[in-house]
């Protein structure tokens, strides 16, 4: 595994920055209520983006950064929903990874134009310096569904999914995946046993609906070897959603590497 994403969030009324919470994180350890200590080795932001109806301004901030004067505005960012859009998506793609210290504190900060309280997301991606690419091999395309009770919304909700159809037994790299739910914000997978969760933006609507979308982006966050698992130990997800949401489509892309 070679990312984790990471988020905050709060309902807030705030007309100048200032720090959001957290979203409990069971890999990363928290400093305090609105702070990440950057775990070793995935020290590098590779990919950000803040939402919300009534954002003026995201920053990432760091001791690192703040030293290099470099605290980082997020820009592009979505400032009508809190979801991403399906024909613009505001992802922010730096050119290199921005470098983060390892054990040092980062957070996000976020100012707001509403008349009152208004909801601010931020999602951060973290990686090693470099992603491990794709391995060899066919790219197959599987088709997972899930129906639950409605999750708690702006938390790391795990939900069930369930293939379409079953792979062959073996070894596979998932390197590719496109998440969708009605309130859908970010979706990262949880590898069974543990550890760090690889993630994408999510894709908000109907399985029909969010299908309707700019590829563009999402093609520039995906396509590497983001986990490896049998057919025995498919990956379960974790949804980020702004609504209680019940249905849930994801389209996995995996590579099948070898036998048992």
């Amino acid at each position: 595994m070679t990312t984790h994403l990471i988020a905050w969030q709060e309902s807030i009324d705030q007309a100048t920055l200032g720090r959001i919470t957290t979203v409990q994180d069971d890999v990363l350890t928290p400093d305090g209520t609105d702070r990440f200590l950057v775990p070793d080795e995935y020290n590098y932001m590779r990919w950000m983006f803040a939402t919300g109806a009534s954002l003026t301004r995201a920053t990432i901030n760091a001791p690192s950064l703040a030293v290099s004067r470099s605290n980082l505005n997020i820009a592009p960012r979505q400032d009508a929903s809190n979801s991403l859009s399906l024909a613009s998506p505001q992802v922010m793609i730096p050119v290199r990874p921005i470098e983060l210290t390892p054990t040092e504190s980062v957070e996000a900060q976020t100012a707001e134009g509403g008349a009152g309280a208004t909801q601010m997301n931020v999602v951060v991606a973290l990686s090693t310096a470099e992603l491990q690419p794709m391995p060899d091999g066919q790219i197959r395309a599987v088709r997972a569904t899930a129906t639950v009770t409605a999750v708690t919304a702006f938390t790391w909700a795990a939900v069930t999914m369930t293939l379409e159809s079953s792979l062959e037994p073996g070894r596979y790299s998932l390197v590719h995946f496109l998440p969708s739910s009605a309130g859908a914000i970010a979706c990262r997978a949880l590898p069974q046993g543990g550890g760090f969760r690889p993630g994408m933006p999510g894709l908000i609507g109907t399985e029909t609906t969010a299908q309707d979308f700019d590829p563009s982006i999402y093609n520039q966050l995906g396509w590497y070897d983001m986990l490896e698992f049998t057919h025995i130990t498919v990956p379960q997800f974790q949804f980020l959603t702004a609504s209680g949401d019940t249905a849930f489509t994801i389209y996995l892309y995996v590579i099948r590497t070898g036998d048992l």
